[in-house]
């Protein structure tokens, strides 16, 4: 908004009214906006109702916001204030933003924010989820998340130091009750275990890994060996159709193959013929001749299906 004041020169009061709203619709954490004119009373406020009182007041007696307008006014640039006692109630910060239309100082536009709605917005629940959040300036505390139950260990707790342009904020978090129990199971030292356990299998696979490629010789010949195996292999695989009772093959052609033309001609075996003790016994009698001990003795033996 300063920028294309600054470009364009003041807006008509109903058109900065009108982009205003439509922040302050937007983003639940901006209280106000308001146009400060370089005499530092404030002229335009959206919204206006439970802000009439504001209206031609200089608000920078006040010394929190005179600091952050002097520094403003100085150094050109956004300021935020140290928190303040908000007027719809609340705690809160006012950002103040310097305009300098067309090389003359026109005021500045002055955001008012909640400070616990705006830093909602930015810490969600999903930032740093289960962990317990509070910021504080000067030792006096104006946004918690889940800060309710005070931390279980104190070396549990990380603080971080805020420097904003105007303004310095004092950050805390530490591990919510429900976290603090999950750290307090046996889950981490399950993690770690499994942690080494991933190290240890990890260093056996590199190890085998080098004493591998420190035998390339015998690999490369375990290789042709295996190659040369399996050129000397050809399989049948599937489900191959067979009569009950003549023991044709059917092939993909639906033809009804003898088993050993079958085998013949999708195989590299070599057949040879001959009988099994039964047919032979069979035959044997077939032709009416006296079959032999050794056939009798086969078929006595039973080895065959």
């Amino acid at each position: 908004m300063a920028q294309r004041w600054e470009f364009s020169g003041r807006p008509a009061r109903a058109a900065w009214e009108n982009d205003a709203a439509n922040y302050v619709h937007d983003f639940p954490d901006l209280q106000a906006l308001e146009w400060m004119d370089s005499s530092h009373l404030v002229r335009w406020i959206v919204p206006l109702a439970g802000n009439q009182s504001k209206l031609n007041l200089d608000l920078t007696r006040e010394d929190r916001r005179k600091a952050a307008v002097t520094e403003a006014e100085r150094e050109h640039q956004p300021v935020i204030t140290r928190t303040v006692t908000l007027f719809r109630g609340g705690r809160g910060f006012v950002l103040y933003v310097p305009i300098d239309a067309r090389g003359q100082p026109d005021g500045f536009i002055t955001a008012v924010f909640n400070a616990q709605l705006c830093l909602d917005r930015y810490l969600p629940s999903a930032v740093a989820t289960g962990n317990a959040i509070t910021i504080s300036e000067s030792g006096r505390q104006f946004y918690e998340r889940d800060a309710g139950a005070p931390a279980a260990r104190e070396d549990w707790v990380a603080a971080e130091r805020i420097q904003l342009h105007g303004a310095t904020w004092d950050l805390r978090m530490w591990p919510s009750p429900a976290l603090a129990a999950h750290l307090d199971s046996p889950l981490p030292a399950v993690v770690l275990c499994a942690g080494a356990l991933g190290a240890l299998l990890l260093g056996a696979v590199c190890f085998y890994a080098q004493r591998s490629s420190r035998q390339p010789i015998e690999t490369t010949r375990a290789n042709a060996a295996l190659r040369t195996a399996l050129d000397t292999v050809k399989t049948l695989e599937g489900l191959l159709p067979i009569c009950s009772c003549c023991k044709r093959v059917r092939d993909d052609t639906g033809y009804w193959n003898q088993i050993d033309t079958y085998l013949d001609r999708h195989t590299d075996a070599s057949l040879s013929h001959g009988y099994c003790p039964e047919c032979a016994a069979k035959s044997f009698k077939e032709f009416g001749l006296e079959i032999p001990d050794e056939v009798q003795a086969a078929v006595a033996a039973g080895n065959f299906e």
